[in-house]
């Protein structure tokens, strides 16, 4: 029992479910002994009480419960891309959970002289906007272009994202053209970008900023 806290308390858990104890019997000459086992899950309560008001009116799946605490202490232990090993990176990547969104801006401000290993671990980790929705994908990168405190090296890995996974959206770039210096350099890049296909709205747009040019 007294492991099972030390355990917990290693994981900075404030709770344990599922604790159950097993008794077995164990006997042969002569001898009978009992052996006691204690089993339970390490879990962090308060961010479980948060994803359930995340979910109100819905079933919570066990999975979900178990991504969000890995994430908490994942958010709470990161110190930078050097630390961070390859299996965290990609379960980042692969998560679609928002809460890693102010972790991936700060691993942008990662020295870009890194060595190989970690450039490869960098490209893995933001590979998330990948596995976002598009739209959503769309509202965070553009989301920070727009940010007063959006960093040069942000501004390069925002952009090759979005170029990459072609997430061109013409009304973020309206708001682009209206911001800060870099933003605008951000908006400029994007209008070099080939969609995969224009709306009607979208030639008509790029037809007034022919005609304001």
């Amino acid at each position: 029992m007294e492991s099972l806290k030390q355990n917990a308390r290693s994981y900075r858990a404030d709770a344990v479910i599922g604790f159950s104890v097993n008794i077995d019997e164990i006997s042969g000459k002569g001898t009978q002994i009992f052996m006691i086992t204690a089993i339970g899950t390490p879990v962090l309560l308060n961010e479980i009480k948060h994803i359930q008001a995340e979910v109100v009116g819905g079933d919570i799946d066990g999975s979900v419960i178990k991504n969000k605490v890995k994430a908490s202490l994942i958010i709470e232990r990161y110190t930078g891309i050097y630390t961070m090993d390859n299996a965290t990176a990609e379960f980042i990547a692969t998560s679609r959970l928002t809460e890693f969104v102010p972790l991936l801006f700060k691993a942008m401000n990662d020295d870009s002289g890194l060595a190989q290993e970690y450039i490869d671990r960098q490209a893995t980790l933001f590979r998330y906007f990948d596995f976002l929705d598009k739209d959503q994908a769309i509202a965070i990168l553009y989301g920070q272009l727009l940010s007063d405190d959006l960093t040069g090296a942000q501004f390069k890995i925002i952009s090759k994202a979005i170029s990459s996974s072609n997430l061109i959206d013409y009304d973020q770039v309206e708001k682009l053209l209206a911001g800060s210096l870099l933003a605008k350099k951000a908006a400029l890049k994007v209008l070099t970008l080939d969609k995969d296909w224009y709306s009607a709205q979208d030639i008509a747009y790029l037809q007034t900023l022919k005609g304001e040019g």
